[in-house]
């Protein structure tokens, strides 16, 4: 199962129509279009992020903003925060690139905050505001990754 699939179920489950969910994100309906037919960065980035805030124990939304809340998130910070985050769960960045199963020069750009993470994460977060979930949640409907799923209810 793609990011996609579940962004569309859970936007048909609220109601909500497609060109509405653009607008509210502040996207244009070709990038909400790529992000929900499962062709866009956020496939990569999105479940990147959950891994992240498993291996540092860490809630998800935390890792883009200090409030939890997309409205607060600014460029380039989540990469500081990803870092507070290690260094508070006394990590290296080597180690942390081993447990992702990605090279040490794509955790720095990471943590370096010129990831896609600083693009896609806020808006994820956003989405799932939105639908009234934990950002989480979209990355692990039923609580299994998306990988181990062909659908859920």
């Amino acid at each position: 199962m793609k990011l996609g699939d579940v962004l569309k179920k859970e936007r048909e489950r609220k109601k909500l129509s497609f060109d509405e969910t653009a607008s509210r994100l502040g996207i244009s309906q070709e990038k909400y279009g790529e992000m929900e037919g499962g062709t866009s960065p956020a496939e990569k980035w999105g479940p990147l992020l959950a891994k992240i805030a498993i291996k540092l124990e860490t809630p998800t939304s935390r890792l883009l903003a200090d409030s939890g809340k997309s409205a607060d998130t600014k460029a380039g910070q989540a990469g500081t925060l990803i870092t507070k985050h290690r260094e508070r769960r006394a990590k290296t960045p080597d180690q942390m690139a081993e447990a992702l199963e990605i090279s040490k020069e794509e955790y720095a750009e990471i943590e370096g905050g010129t990831s896609g993470i600083e693009e896609y994460g806020p808006l994820l977060l956003h989405f799932a505001e939105i639908i009234e979930q934990p950002v989480f949640n979209l990355f692990y409907p039923c609580g299994l990754p998306l990988e181990k799923l062909d659908d859920y209810p």
